[in-house]
């Protein structure tokens, strides 16, 4: 998710780069290689960011609960996240 800048400067339409605030599950997929249900049994274990309800049945996974678990896949814990219900 960090996106490195190699190009110069006048190279990269600053306009054209879009990060989305929340990630939804096929691209949370396809950015941690992990599957679905790999996925959802590390949020019970406490090892993966859990889903943010967006409305309905909605849901994502904000940039920044995706990318400490992406600095720290191994060493990731969700245990000192205040909980929130």
């Amino acid at each position: 998710m960090h996106v490195e800048h190699h190009a110069a400067r006048h190279d990269v339409d600053s306009q054209a780069i879009v990060v989305p605030a929340f990630f939804r599950l096929t691209e949370v997929i396809r950015i941690t290689g992990l599957s679905r249900a790999t996925l959802y049994r590390r949020i019970a274990e406490g090892k993966f960011p859990p889903p943010v309800h967006l409305g309905g049945r909605a849901c994502g996974w904000s940039r920044g609960a995706l990318q400490r678990w992406i600095d720290d896949p191994e060493g990731y814990s969700n245990a000192s996240l205040p909980r929130t219900r």
